[in-house]
């Protein structure tokens, strides 16, 4: 996966929303969005790609989310922890014993909000067998899955299943591992995989790095790790197409938890318990990217980017191929 320059991050981001700010153009946004495939989190913000930006081995991360309650059938378990444990194992244990939900597919609705006023609404059926439907409308939807016509291909396709797998091992398997294949996700095939550091590690600045660095205007402080930024980058993709899976969000949930740049704190949004895990310097490269989930569940509920200035608002339910297709959900 490559990396850009801040300048262009930023081009590129005004190209994006800055130069319609009461028509935004839709198929320019998915277009722009595409090329980069940088922070698939706002993945097609319209159908636009969430992107960050980062230098040699300066890290990245991105962007955004809101707010919802648990839908049936990903109902929150009854009482299977103690009080002593973390709350992070507290959800994974549930997880990786929670039934998995009924229906073949997940829809998931991404409220976005940028800070210029911005506002898009899109949908992304995830079908549990890897296909990814898109729409700008809810109403378009049954037209796109009676027609077949899926989204993605290539290695970004590829990448998105790739980062589903790793969070489904990382569930109960060895996490060095489950990290490894997470962080290698969108790797492009025959593409060298770049050196892999230790969750939390400060990675090393030698003369060619610090050189970029005086170059842009940046210190020390701007490089972070690498694996970090990219374990949480492919793990927000991983959640969202795996939203309906406890087993998926287990994973993330270790694979994050595993970071010790990855603060957690408790609360509540709309009465529900949520977790707020957020990203350190050295993930964000000094930015600050949270992700909200329901405490009980595992549910994405929001994900918050100031580098970037959006909001994304998830909302997540089972649903059936079948019932999509006729119009019935």
């Amino acid at each position: 996966m490559s990396y850009d320059t801040e300048a262009r991050l930023s081009a590129t981001l005004r190209g994006i929303v800055g130069d319609r700010p009461y028509a935004p153009d839709l198929e320019q946004i998915e277009s722009r969005g595409r090329k980069l495939r940088h922070r698939r989190l706002v993945w097609r913000t319209t159908a636009g790609t969430g992107f960050a930006a980062a230098i040699a081995a300066v890290a990245v991360l991105t962007a955004g989310t809101g707010t919802q309650a648990p839908e049936p059938g990903l109902a929150a378990p009854n009482s299977v922890a103690t009080a002593k444990e973390a709350p992070l194992m507290k959800l994974v244990n549930y997880l990786t014993t929670a039934p998995q939900p009924e229906g073949d597919a997940t829809l998931v609705l991404r409220n976005q909000v940028y800070t210029d006023g911005l506002k898009v609404d899109v949908w992304d059926l995830f079908a549990d067998n890897g296909d990814l439907y898109f729409a700008k409308t809810r109403s378009a939807l049954p037209a796109r899955v009676k027609g077949k016509h899926t989204e993605g291909g290539g290695d970004d396709e590829a990448g998105r299943k790739k980062a589903v797998a790793a969070a489904e091992y990382g569930a109960k398997g060895d996490l060095n591992e489950a990290r490894k294949r997470m962080a290698l996700a969108y790797l492009p095939k025959g593409v060298k995989p770049f050196p892999l550091d230790a969750p939390g590690a400060k990675p090393s600045i030698d003369a060619n790095l610090a050189a970029k660095l005086k170059a842009t205007g940046q210190d020390a402080s701007a490089v972070g790790n690498r694996t970090d930024s990219q374990v949480w980058e492919n793990s927000m993709d991983a959640l969202k197409a795996g939203a309906g899976s406890p087993t998926v969000r287990a994973g993330v949930v270790r694979l994050l938890g595993q970071m010790p740049e990855v603060k957690v704190t408790q609360g509540t949004i709309d009465g529900q318990p949520v977790l707020t895990l957020a990203a350190g310097a050295l993930i964000s490269s000094g930015g600050t990217d949270s992700l909200t989930i329901n405490a009980e569940t595992g549910l994405p509920i929001k994900y918050v980017s100031d580098s970037i200035g959006v909001t994304v608002n998830y909302t997540v339910t089972r649903v059936t191929l079948a019932d999509v297709a006729n119009g019935k959900f």
